[in-house]
């Protein structure tokens, strides 16, 4: 993916995002990493809107969790007995050398980001165009996760909204 027009802070989400796929054993990554990444980062008017809804880089990793044992247990896999049976040797992490592609919802979402950026009349592309990027891909796992935690897309966006514009003045 080229980052042309990144900021710092949003290339080191992405970057932030891929640790955290890799870290939780996710073999894209996906629009749920892209939020992780943002978290992780925590620097940002995304980060900023994120935090002042009481949105934690440390709940959102839970919720991510919790979505993977239940995608799961829909199928009859139980993570927990997985985890217990395997002991030590339960690792999701995914090996540093291994290439980790972007998913469809991710290169959706900054898809969506990119024409957010351009319709808003910005140069840079920033965390906030990031997620509102995300929060357009509604089929998404990371709206999903933030719904679970009481956050709608629309509120959500609102906040961000509302600190750049006190950020513009």
């Amino acid at each position: 993916m080229m980052f042309t027009r990144f900021t710092d802070r949003s290339r080191k989400s992405v970057e932030a995002a891929l640790e955290e796929a890799r870290m939780l054993g996710h073999d894209s990554l996906g629009d749920e990493d892209l939020l992780l990444g943002i978290l992780r980062v925590d620097e940002g008017l995304a980060a900023e809107a994120l935090a002042s809804l009481g949105v934690t880089l440390e709940d959102a990793r839970e919720e991510s969790e919790e979505m993977l044992s239940e995608a799961l247990s829909s199928i009859g896999i139980s993570l927990e007995e997985v985890r217990r049976e395997a002991g030590d040797a339960f690792e999701m992490r995914i090996p540093e050398g291994r290439r980790i592609p972007f998913s469809p919802r991710a290169k959706k979402a900054l898809v969506e980001a990119r024409r957010r950026m351009r319709r808003m009349g910005d140069n840079h592309f920033g965390t906030e165009h990031v997620l509102l990027g995300i929060l357009h891909t509604e089929d998404g796992a990371a709206v999903s996760m933030l719904a679970r935690m009481g956050i709608a897309p629309e509120t959500l966006e609102e906040r961000l909204f509302e600190l750049r514009g006190r950020a513009a003045s």
